[in-house]
């Protein structure tokens, strides 16, 4: 579910390392052909509602934007069979929105360490990109969730870089600290205090911005 950037890109790599990939979509993604559907489709992806597809998927992973998981999760989950996988690549809607899942449901966690195009392009170069796996303990009825979670970063590449178990609480923290803090953060106030500094010691604000 969700064909954006790491939706599309890990279905790739999926379905190259020879798995049986299709992309569920709500009626009106399809019905007026928004970018997720012209994405899967002209990518040679079979592409349905969640009605038609996910009633039969071993595996249904959730890769639509985190503000839409919960209507998402309430979607799907009376539609999923029973045992079946559920998959996330970010924490977030277990950790901070307390999602419940069915309990006969296992909960996996595959999340690249990288932009889903880099997820692509260091496949299709026979490498990949580092990769946390984590399994949510309240979901785990067979015990096989890590198997799982293994078996699907292979399939995007992850095991060639490197496959990190995790959790999902230490993902959500280590995403948020990667992207808010730092990204978003303290490279910009660094570059700042830097410039002041070299303005402040004389230098030509042209060269300091530099």
């Amino acid at each position: 579910m969700g064909c954006g950037a790491q939706g599309l890109n890990q279905g790739l790599n999926m379905r190259d390392s020879g798995l049986d990939v299709s992309y569920a979509l709500r009626p009106e993604a399809i019905a007026e052909k928004r970018a997720s559907f012209q994405r899967a489709t002209e990518n040679g992806f079979k592409v349905g509602t969640y009605q038609e597809l996910i009633p039969t998927a071993d595996l249904v992973v959730n890769l639509t934007p985190d503000k839409q998981h919960s209507k998402v999760v309430a979607d799907v989950m009376p539609l999923m069979k029973q045992g079946a996988a559920f998959g996330y690549s970010h924490g977030f809607n277990i950790v901070e929105q307390g999602e419940q899942i069915r309990p006969d449901l296992t909960v996996v966690m595959v999340a690249p360490k990288c932009p889903g195009t880099e997820v692509r392009e260091e496949y299709k170069r026979g490498f990949g990109v580092p990769t946390l796996i984590a399994v949510h303990p309240e979901n785990d009825p067979k015990g096989e969730g890590m198997a799982i979670a293994k078996a699907w970063a292979a399939a995007t590449g992850g095991h060639r870089a490197g496959v990190l178990e995790s959790s999902f609480v230490a993902e959500v923290k280590s995403d948020l600290m990667g992207e808010q803090t730092i990204l978003c953060g303290m490279l910009q106030a660094g570059s700042i205090v830097c410039y002041d500094k070299l303005v402040a010691d004389g230098k030509d604000p042209a060269y300091a911005g530099n």
